[in-house]
C-alpha cells in the first residue's frame, strides 16, 4: 500500500511542475505579444511641413495705459461761484481762450474801496504838495523854521507813499478780478470739466482738463532677449478691438471694427548698448481722430512690420508654454528636438534654430507624445481629403 502512495503522490507532484511550468509559458508569451503589440502600436497625429513665410509679429496686452504728453489743468487762481462756462467737452481750445468766468462779490467791493482810498491819498497829496510848496519858498525867504520845512517836506513824502500804496492795492484787486476769467493754459482738446455754472470754488480748483491728444503714449517691459531685434524709430500697428470704443457703435448696438493706430517705437531703456536683463519700451500712437483717451485699455495688440522669408511654424506644434520644443516625425518615429524661437503672429512662430525647412512638425495631441513613438501622420489639409 506505501508503494502505490508514494507512486500516486510522484504522480501529483509532476502534473503540478507540468501546470506551473505550462502557466510560466503562457505568462511569457503573454508578455512577449503585448511588448511586440506596443512595439508596433502607431499613434495617428497631424502634421505640418516648416516652411518659410512672412511673419507679421504679433504682441498681445492684456492692459494699455495710454497717456498723453502735454496735458494740464485748467485752475481757478482766486475763489468765486462760476457763473459762465464756454468751454466744451471734446471741444478744442487755443492757449488763452477764455473757459469760465467766475464773480466775486467782494473783489468788486474792494476794488470800489481802493478806488475811494485812491481819490482820498489823491486828495491828500495835492494839499500836502502845496504846503511843501509853501514851506519852500518861505524857508528861502528865511520866514519859516527849519522844523516847519521838515515837517512840510515829511507830509509830502508820506503822502506819495500812501498814494503809491493805495495805487498798488487796486492793481491786486484788479488782478484778481482779471483772475476771475479762466484761461485755457495750452492748445488742445478739453477732456473733462470738473465745475459747472453754479458752483462756488476756492481758489487752486482745477476746472477743466485739457490735452493734446494727437499723440498717445504706451511703455511696457520686455525681456532682453525679445527686444534685441528691435529698434528705436521702428514702426508697428496698435490694433485695439472695436468693443473698446462704445461711442463707435451703430444703432444696433454692434460693436465697431478693430481700430488700428500707427506706432513709432520712441525709446529703448536702457538702451540695448548697456547690459540689461529687462528693458522699457516707450510707442507713441497717431491718434489724429482722438478716438484713443487717456484711460487703460482692457485688450490691445501690437503688430510689428512685416519679417519676410522667416522659417516658422504654428504654435501649435510647440509642447510647452516655453515654446523650446517641437516632435519632429521621421522614419515612422516622432524626436523631440530642442529649438529657438522669435516673435509670433498669434497662429504661427519664427524658429530661429533647431529646425530645416520641410521637416514635419506634430501639430496634434503633443501633450503626451514621447521620443521615439511610432506614428503615422498626416499632412495638415491632407486628412479630409482622405
Amino acid at each position: 500500500m506505501r508503494k502505490y502512495f508514494f507512486v500516486g503522490l510522484a504522480l501529483v507532484l509532476v502534473l503540478a511542475l507540468m501546470v506551473i511550468a505550462y502557466g510560466a509559458y503562457l505568462n511569457d508569451r503573454g508578455e512577449s505579444q503585448i511588448t511586440l503589440r506596443m512595439e508596433e502600436r502607431r499613434v495617428e497625429l497631424v502634421g505640418v511641413k516648416a516652411d518659410r513665410r512672412e511673419l507679421h509679429p504679433l504682441i498681445k496686452f492684456s492692459a494699455v495705459n495710454l497717456y498723453a504728453n502735454r496735458v494740464a489743468d485748467a485752475v481757478a487762481l482766486t475763489e468765486g461761484r462760476i457763473i459762465e462756462a464756454y468751454a466744451a467737452v471734446n471741444g478744442y481750445v487755443h492757449k488763452g481762450d477764455l473757459l469760465f468766468r467766475l464773480e466775486n462779490d467782494n473783489i468788486a467791493l474792494s476794488i470800489q474801496e481802493a478806488e475811494a482810498g485812491i481819490l482820498s491819498a489823491e486828495a491828500e497829496l495835492a494839499r500836502a504838495t502845496n504846503n511843501f510848496d509853501r514851506y519852500s519858498k518861505l524857508r528861502m525867504a528865511e520866514a519859516a523854521s527849519p522844523q516847519q520845512y521838515d515837517e512840510a517836506k515829511a507830509a509830502y513824502v508820506a503822502a506819495q507813499g500812501k498814494l503809491k500804496a493805495a495805487v498798488a492795492k487796486r492793481d491786486m484787486l484788479l488782478v484778481n478780478k482779471a483772475r476771475c476769467e479762466v484761461r485755457s493754459p495750452i492748445d488742445g482738446t478739453v477732456r473733462i470739466i470738473y465745475r459747472q455754472p453754479g458752483t462756488y470754488v476756492p481758489s487752486g480748483t482745477s476746472l477743466a482738463l485739457i490735452g493734446n491728444y494727437n499723440e498717445m503714449y504706451f511703455s511696457h517691459q520686455v525681456s532682453d532677449n525679445r527686444v534685441q531685434r528691435l529698434q528705436q524709430g521702428q514702426e508697428a500697428e496698435f490694433v485695439f478691438p472695436g468693443k473698446e470704443f462704445k461711442n463707435l457703435e451703430n444703432m444696433a448696438g454692434e460693436s465697431a471694427p478693430d481700430q488700428v493706430f500707427h506706432a513709432v517705437l520712441m525709446e529703448i531703456s536702457p538702451p540695448l548698448s548697456e547690459p540689461g536683463a529687462a528693458r522699457t519700451l516707450l510707442w507713441k500712437l497717431d491718434n489724429p481722430l482722438g478716438l484713443l483717451t487717456p484711460q487703460t485699455y482692457g485688450t490691445a495688440y501690437l503688430r510689428l512690420g512685416v519679417r519676410a522669408d522667416a522659417l516658422c511654424v504654428p504654435l501649435s506644434a510647440m509642447t510647452d508654454k516655453t515654446r523650446q520644443a517641437v516632435f519632429v516625425y521621421r522614419d515612422g518615429q516622432l524626436e523631440r528636438k530642442a529649438v529657438t524661437t522669435g516673435r509670433d503672429d498669434g497662429e504661427y512662430i519664427e524658429v530661429l534654430s533647431g529646425l530645416e525647412p520641410g521637416e514635419i512638425v506634430i501639430i496634434s495631441g503633443t501633450d503626451h507624445l514621447q521620443d521615439g513613438m511610432k506614428a503615422n501622420v498626416t499632412l495638415r489639409g491632407e486628412q479630409d481629403g482622405r
